[in-house]
């Protein structure tokens, strides 16, 4: 038996292709409502971070995250696609447009817009430390009450079914501490989505900041929507995807 490859594919083949990163201790399920709205048009795939998923084995590494990204995109993406990157994979994406502009077609950042460094972090830090301490099994039933009492039953399924990679979580976390991302955004020459539920505060702090670092930039807000804006509002994140890869694609 081979092993489980580590990220699922959708829409037509030779269509425009998008890749996904997920957020921490989450994995590529997470873009479900994603893969089942935008495969009419795209050809989408659905990757896990290193640390996660089909990758838990493997420790999470800043230049490897990048390297596994690249790997996929020339496998299933000709080598170059449209990046969208939630969260803990937003702060991989800006990463990866730095390290790659020439793979990037476009860029979309969504809830990843405060510098993880200064009193911004000590929360994240915090959290961090509780992963990579605190038994497994406790961290997996807070995550699990949490996303049920949250999102209700049928739309949690895409973030708790997988299970949870705290210690992976905590490794990607650790390493985006004190990094400064508005200049690895600012070195990418692409366009730029910056995408933000309303309600998530604190990963907007920096927003106004990392719209003026882009150099082809644009800023949308969801409204109503928090950290997870993608299963918060899945039409409205799908639709604001859709006219951004549409205004240079093709």
């Amino acid at each position: 038996m081979g092993e489980e490859r580590s990220y699922d594919l959708a829409g037509p083949r030779d269509a425009d292709p998008i890749v996904f990163l997920h957020g921490m201790r989450v994995t590529r399920h997470m873009w479900q409502p994603q893969m089942e709205r935008l495969a009419d048009e795209f050809r989408l795939i659905a990757m896990d971070l290193p640390g996660h998923g089909a990758l838990k084995a493997v420790p999470f590494r800043m230049d490897g995250a990048v390297a596994e990204i690249a790997r996929v995109m020339d496998d299933e993406a000709r080598g170059r696609a449209l990046l969208v990157g939630l969260s803990l994979g937003g702060y991989v994406a800006m990463e990866f447009a730095a390290a790659y502009p020439e793979k990037v077609a476009g860029l979309v950042v969504a809830s990843a817009t405060v510098e993880p460094r200064g009193w911004h972090a000590v929360p994240y830090q915090i959290a961090a430390l509780l992963m990579a301490r605190l038994p497994a099994s406790w961290l997996d039933w807070i995550s699990r009450t949490f996303f049920l009492l949250f999102y209700g039953k049928q739309r949690a399924q895409p973030l708790i079914a997988p299970g949870f990679f705290m210690r992976g979580a905590a490794q990607g976390l650790r390493e985006v501490f004190g990094k400064e991302f508005c200049p690895r955004l600012a070195s990418y020459p692409g366009p730029v989505l910056l995408l933000n539920g309303s309600r998530d505060l604190g990963f907007r702090l920096n927003e106004r900041k990392f719209l003026a670092a882009a150099r082809d930039g644009r800023l949308e807000i969801i409204s109503g929507a928090f950290h997870l804006s993608n299963i918060d509002r899945p039409e409205i994140f799908c639709n604001a995807i859709r006219r951004f890869a549409r205004s240079f694609m093709r």
